[in-house]
């Protein structure tokens, strides 16, 4: 099964959308997922103490503007398992660029969190929310590479981004 392109994005009209974990939280190996030899390749290790803060992953059937899959940071305060499938409700996006391309980054939690605790952006705490983004202005100060990390935005943002993804991905 190739995990980009066999799991459907959503199975509920978009009011969950399918995540693939490749990155466990609180871990610093760098994995991507291989669509073409399907299997996870590591890519790098963070240097020094650094950790991912949340678990990141992608989200399937999406082509982003910088020909990825769209990223996706799943908040669960345990790591989750690389590989893992996990069904999320988006909250927000944050806008990145690597190198001169876009590459935002999906918010979302699994669908098992309370929705009354977690339905929007504002519900993540503004302390975690500035973790991710100073995390994202720093893990890549060991590359010569230019990233500039943004603001971020609503849910509703977020949707809007998702389906134009999976909109680029079915027309490939």
């Amino acid at each position: 099964m190739n995990l980009l392109h066999d799991i459907p994005i959503t199975t509920d009209n978009f009011k969950t959308i399918s995540c693939v974990v490749e990155i466990p939280k609180d871990t610093n190996t760098k994995y991507e997922y291989d669509d073409k030899l399907e299997v996870f390749e590591l890519t790098r290790c963070l240097v020094s103490s650094l950790k991912y803060p949340i678990n990141y992953g992608f989200i399937p059937q999406t082509l982003a503007l910088d020909n990825d899959a769209l990223d996706v940071l799943v908040f669960n305060h345990d790591p989750i398992d690389r590989g893992s499938l996990v069904k999320c409700r988006p909250l927000g996006i944050l806008e990145f660029e690597d190198n001169g391309e876009i590459d935002n980054k999906v918010l979302a939690v699994p669908y098992w969190s309370p929705l009354e605790r977690y339905s929007k952006l504002a519900d993540i705490e503004s302390s975690h929310l500035k973790i991710y983004k100073h995390f994202f202005r720093i893990y890549k100060l060991d590359r010569s590479s230019t990233s500039k990390v943004g603001d971020w935005q609503n849910g509703a943002e977020a949707l809007n981004t998702i389906k134009e993804s999976h909109k680029r991905w079915e027309s490939t």
